[in-house]
């Protein structure tokens, strides 16, 4: 078994750091990730010449997308106390924690309070904030998600099926199957951009590629995504 290491890639008297990480896997992959890690993951019968050869190539894509994190630094992590900012559509809320005996999560006037049993035990408060969230994203973004889908009958689309995940590094996607995954994190998001990811997932359906057909498809549907799309993720 190879081990992991970490090598250095140059792009335009840059250097970045690349933790390479092998294992059982069919294909090379690479990420950056908001802390400005870049990861490869490699199949272990990958050489030393192709994987850097892999790594040049891609090294204005990782410049790309480091200097991007740069500029828009991801948010603070939270500490899930007293007036704190928290997010639901769009909204700034500030939280609230009271104590009860069973955990409930009220929204109103700008306020976000969450009552249980120990108020005061942040990881308790993630928690039931965490469980609120993805209740609500189930709630409000599956007849919006329908309502989308009806607004398309013109398209003739594939019957989609939904399902709801957090994830890292996706606001939605849409496999060959036809399930959409829509992330739950989206609900703390505008209206606008929560618009947008449905209708990029539902256009998959028609197109599965993001080539000039999908973007063509897509602005006939939402001519200003370029813009929700800038927004929801902060630029």
């Amino acid at each position: 078994m190879k081990k992991n290491k970490t090598i250095v890639i140059q792009h335009l008297s840059r250097d970045f750091t690349v933790d390479i990480e092998y294992s059982r896997r069919k294909r090379l992959s690479l990420a950056v990730y908001p802390s400005q890690r870049i990861v490869a993951k490699v199949p272990l019968g990958v050489s030393d010449r192709q994987l850097n050869l892999f790594l040049t190539k891609r090294s204005a894509w990782m410049d790309k997308h480091i200097r991007h994190f740069k500029a828009h630094p991801p948010e603070p992590l939270k500490c899930y106390v007293e007036n704190e900012q928290h997010r639901y559509l769009g909204e700034l809320y500030a939280l609230k924690l009271t104590r009860t005996v069973k955990p409930a999560v009220h929204l109103g006037n700008e306020i976000l309070t969450v009552s249980l049993k120990h108020p005061e035990d942040p990881a308790a408060v993630k928690v039931v904030l965490d469980r609120w969230y993805r209740g609500e994203a189930v709630r409000v973004l599956t007849p919006w998600f329908h309502e989308k889908v009806a607004s398309l009958a013109y398209l003739h689309l594939p019957k989609p099926s939904l399902r709801f995940y957090r994830m890292k590094r996706r606001w939605g996607s849409c496999t060959v199957n036809r399930v959409i995954t829509l992330n739950t994190e989206l609900i703390k998001h505008a209206p606008e951009s929560i618009e947008y990811v449905i209708i990029h997932e539902l256009c998959h359906l028609k197109v599965p590629a993001h080539n000039k057909t999908f973007y063509a498809l897509l602005e006939s549907i939402l001519p200003d995504w370029k813009q929700h799309r800038k927004m929801l993720n902060g630029k």
